[in-house]
């Protein structure tokens, strides 16, 4: 802005101006930006408020990340439907499915695979499954870097590999996956 298009008195206030007019860009920016950042921030406080973790100041903790509360979203589920969705066997034929389709895409073969127990605490459903598997090593340690990857919470109990003829491996793989269970309904 030049200090020649403006009329006599404001001639002198001109940096003034441009530093309003500066100021007034900034800010729709940051508004614009930013906004819904911290919308989303407090959305994922609140949810993690439901899974248990403590927000209040007073208790002196802090919160957790956004990444923590939504890997523990991702991996929780009504009491209700945890209760229900393991009695009819949902939860254990898709802990099957779901490593079988990812050592699939790892390039083994799935030779057997079986749906394990389910063991409820009050505040966890963990369950388990059995596999047979049959591929080369690399393809095994791709299969454990894709089940690391995958945001759900395994815990691999067991891993035997016995040697096969041309490099291959039969492994036997017994995992379970944790599911946290929050009050109410889904």
């Amino acid at each position: 802005m030049s200090a020649a298009v403006l009329p006599g008195p404001l001639r002198r206030f001109w940096p003034a101006l441009v530093s309003l007019v500066v100021l007034g860009l900034f800010s729709s920016i940051h508004s614009l930006e930013f906004w819904p950042l911290a919308g989303r921030y407090r959305q994922l406080l609140n949810e993690a408020g439901e899974l248990g973790a403590p927000l209040d100041p007073r208790v002196g903790l802090a919160p957790l990340p956004p990444r923590v509360t939504e890997l523990l979203r991702r991996n929780s589920l009504a009491s209700e439907d945890a209760d229900r969705m393991s009695q009819s066997g949902f939860l254990a034929t898709d802990l099957v499915r779901r490593v079988a389709g990812t050592a699939v895409a790892c390039g083994i073969d799935v030779a057997a695979s079986e749906p394990g127990a389910i063991a409820h605490t009050t505040s966890t459903v963990e369950v388990h499954a059995e596999l047979r598997l049959r591929g080369r090593y690399a393809d095994f340690v791709r299969l454990m870097d894709a089940l690391s990857r995958e945001q759900s919470l395994y815990r691999v109990e067991q891993l035997s590999l016995t040697p096969l003829p041309r490099g291959r491996l039969e492994a036997r793989l017994e995992l379970a996956r944790v599911l946290l269970k929050r009050g109410g309904t889904s």
